[in-house]
């Protein structure tokens, strides 16, 4: 819509591209997935006006940690059989686009890897 004096509102034209940073290439987790091990994400690579800020969400599954809000993320036990990611925000005085990393697969717990820490006391001898 044309409101005079060269202002116009509603969507863009097509083939216009969103203001904002531009991701070339998507964030890579790194670290070792294991309960208590840190993960930490890169930012990726953007393009856009200067200066580009960045913001962090770790994912399990595909929704979101509580939380979960840097650039690095600890293993939890809730995360063992699960996908992790961060989705990083890239924002710049034209707006803002996010990217998602690579996952990292947390192992499931091992059958037998728990000990409840009592003993008996007894022990048998032949």
């Amino acid at each position: 819509m044309f409101l005079g004096f060269g202002l116009r509102f509603g969507a863009p034209k097509a083939g216009t591209v969103a203001p904002g940073p531009v991701n070339t290439v998507a964030p890579v987790i790194s670290g070792t997935a294991a309960v208590g091990q840190t993960l930490t994400t890169t930012n990726g690579t953007w393009t856009g006006t200067p200066t580009i800020t960045f913001a962090y969400q770790w994912r399990r599954d595909g929704a979101n940690i509580s939380g979960a809000t840097s650039s690095t993320y600890v293993v939890q036990v809730a995360d063992q059989g699960a996908g992790i990611t961060c989705r990083v925000t890239a924002t710049n005085p034209d707006g803002f686009r996010a990217a998602t990393s690579n996952t990292i697969t947390i192992p499931a717990a091992s059958v037998g890897a728990f000990s409840s820490g009592f003993s008996s006391g007894f022990s048998i001898a032949a």
